[in-house]
């Protein structure tokens, strides 16, 4: 949505005026694609742990997707390592731009969206689509979906319906935390209040982009709520402490979806059966370094069936 996010395909970065635009510059959209490739090359080349696909202490930046995120002090066009404090709320997959708004509406934060992409493409869970009988959220909410004020009130309705309530009860707690950061990939702890009228950029009212960013900041005074109960029982409140979670509790199951996946890679295919036994032993032998990203990829390659099917 550009009325809400004007800088987001601006090619005028901030600190700078207009006609100073470059042809094919390229937007905060074009970074955001780039940092997460450039995020997983720069682990492969340090040859880092996974644990830092969930969090690391640093981030892929240049000055227009520091800006972007709140990041201060980073200048010129080329992306590299920036050490990251807490306050910036950044490090690793889960809170990077091209995930965030992946799996947003373009509007607002999707938590199922969310969710969905946490458990397949991080934790490696098959997540089977909804039944084509199941309606919408707004639809089995019914009347009450007007006055549910966030989507983790609409999702509260919609698990109130029994057809809706079993996939719900195990999906939506993985996205819920993941509320505090808008549609545009930014750390948003608070919105605009229920029912606020939230106006589009325009020139005559707010002058200039950073007159709108300070209108919407002006209004954001409602305290997003980002705690959920995760499906095993334990609470957390916001990306942080469901990254901590993560890596406390399931990074055996990151470390098997990581290892499967650049095992198909390698061989061009889906993996079978008969592929488990090899998932195992890089597996195990991995485990004692923390499942360092180069290491695993030349332990792929290592392994028989990519060599063999090299010689095929």
């Amino acid at each position: 949505n550009l009325e809400r996010f004007p800088r987001f395909l601006h090619t005028i970065a901030r600190g700078e005026r207009r006609g100073q635009e470059q042809p094919n510059r390229p937007t905060v959209r074009d970074a955001m694609k780039a940092e997460t490739i450039a995020f997983v090359a720069e682990l492969i080349r340090r040859n880092a742990p996974i644990d830092q696909l969930i969090d690391a202490d640093f981030a892929m930046l240049n000055r227009r997707l520091a800006a972007h995120y709140g990041v201060e002090g980073v200048e010129g066009h080329e992306l590299r390592a920036v050490p990251l404090a807490p306050e910036h709320h950044l490090g690793g997959l889960l809170t990077q731009g091209a995930v965030l708004v992946g799996t947003s509406t373009g509007t607002a934060p999707h938590a199922v969206y969310r969710a969905v992409w946490l458990r397949e493409a991080i934790l490696g869970d098959e997540v089977p689509p909804p039944p084509a009988d199941v309606p919408a959220l707004e639809e089995s909410a019914g009347e009450d979906a007007a006055t549910a004020v966030t989507l983790k009130d609409l999702l509260r309705l919609h698990r109130s319906k029994e057809s809706c309530r079993d996939c719900h009860a195990r999906l939506d707690p993985w996205g819920v935390p993941f509320e505090e950061y808008d549609a545009s990939g930014r750390f948003a702890p608070r919105v605009p209040p229920p029912g606020a009228r939230v106006e589009g950029f325009r020139r005559d009212a707010h002058e200039d982009l950073d007159g709108y960013r300070a209108y919407l900041e002006e209004l954001s005074t409602h305290v997003v709520d980002a705690s959920s109960t995760l499906p095993d029982g334990t609470k957390v409140k916001g990306v942080a402490e469901l990254k901590r979670y993560l890596l406390r509790a399931r990074l055996d199951d990151i470390a098997e979806n990581v290892v499967r996946r650049l095992l198909a890679y390698a061989l061009g295919r889906d993996l079978s059966t008969a592929d488990r036994p090899t998932v195992q032993r890089l597996l195990r032998d991995a485990a004692p370094g923390g499942y360092r990203m180069r290491d695993l990829i030349v332990a792929v390659c290592q392994t028989e069936a990519f060599l063999g099917a090299a010689r095929r």
